[in-house]
């Protein structure tokens, strides 16, 4: 990959610029950078204090930079700067803020322009290439201002140049540093997310076990309440299915349950949310679905499964289904085990 490449792909838009970044902590870091440069611009006023360029107000400017500027500490320690594009405003407001100080403290040779590390540094860490590199330039032109208003100066020039270099080496020695740090959490939150993800899916059937229906059935009854909503669980068990096992072997056991739980899965309406259970046994979660419509749900799916799913003997494959409903004063626990004791009563019911 050519230099080139690598500087488009360095600045290329992305889709979330700020994946991986932490708002809370850039927060932290700017209250505690912005009350530094408060204290700084305060300790330097003895050394360079204001020579009133403006008619007298030279003084008033720079006790209400401050102010501001401690208003700026304040509402980042409150966590009021709730936004990574506020954030940056934040930083264009302090480089307007030292430009301002300087002008009012003799331009050229005021010593102001050395504060404009901190808000580079900070918002090279904590902003993408695109919004850095801006930035630099605006710090550039604030850097530069004082020769066009001022006088020129070319040991000021060259100083200012020299010092804006090693910014910019800082800056995008931060911005290289933080975006590996970002890429990196992104990264190992994405594999915590597959990981908790794996951890609920039933490895021989590809549907979410039953920790996963545990957990949704919570918040679908959570859901279902707080929009009164009817809600019913199903429980669904292949019929004779020990059969398969103890007479064809396991390996035929574990095709026929993935062709069931294919079936049951691909035959449901969208709401509709199929799990392992375990063994022969599925478990159905019918959102807005009362206990007395179900019956053309089993209907459906007791015709899709005989219809394509085979024991080894050609025969088809039954399936039997029950439900409870959610009632008032019942907790999803309750609820599964009432759709539980359904599924047995109907294995009873067929054994008779």
């Amino acid at each position: 990959m050519t230099w080139t490449r690598r500087l488009r792909g360095f600045f290329a838009r992305r889709e979330d610029p700020y994946a991986g970044g932490d708002l809370d902590n850039a927060q932290r870091i700017s209250s505690v950078l912005w009350g530094i440069l408060v204290l700084l611009t305060v300790g330097l006023l003895p050394a360079s204090s204001p020579v009133d360029p403006s008619k007298g107000l030279g003084w008033t400017i720079a006790i209400a930079l401050i102010a501001l500027g401690a208003v700026l500490v304040l509402q980042n320690a409150r966590r009021r700067i709730s936004s990574w594009a506020r954030l940056l405003a934040s930083g264009y407001g302090i480089v307007a803020g030292i430009a301002v100080m300087q002008w009012v403290c003799g331009g050229v040779g005021a010593p102001y322009e050395r504060l404009y590390l901190l808000p580079v540094v900070f918002v090279a860490a904590t902003q993408p290439p695109r919004q850095t590199a801006t930035f630099l330039g605006v710090v550039l032109l604030a850097l530069l201002t004082p020769l066009v208003y001022d006088h020129w100066s070319a040991d000021y020039l060259g100083g200012s140049l020299a010092s804006f270099v090693i910014w910019c080496g800082l800056g995008v020695g931060g911005n290289l540093l933080m975006s590996g740090v970002r890429a990196q959490r992104v990264r190992h939150t994405a594999e915590e997310a597959e990981a908790r993800e794996e951890a609920r899916i039933d490895s021989l059937t590809g549907l979410h076990n039953r920790r996963a229906f545990d957990e949704l059935l919570i918040a679908e009854v959570a859901r279902a309440r707080r929009l009164h909503l009817p809600l019913s669980v199903a429980m669904v068990d292949i019929e004779n299915f020990k059969e398969i096992n103890d007479r064809w072997s396991y390996a035929e056991g574990d095709r026929c349950l993935r062709e069931v739980a294919r079936r049951l899965r691909d035959n449901l309406r969208q709401p509709d949310f199929c799990f392992r259970w375990g063994g022969d046994e599925f478990a159905l979660i019918l959102t807005g679905t009362p206990v007395d419509e179900t019956s053309p749900i089993a209907e459906r799916l007791r015709f899709e499964v005989g219809a394509h799913c085979k024991r080894p003997d050609e025969s088809p494959i039954q399936v039997r289904f029950a439900a409870a409903e959610l009632r008032d004063g019942i907790s999803a626990p309750e609820l599964t085990e009432e759709a539980g004791l359904a599924l047995t009563a109907a294995k009873l019911n067929a054994a008779r």
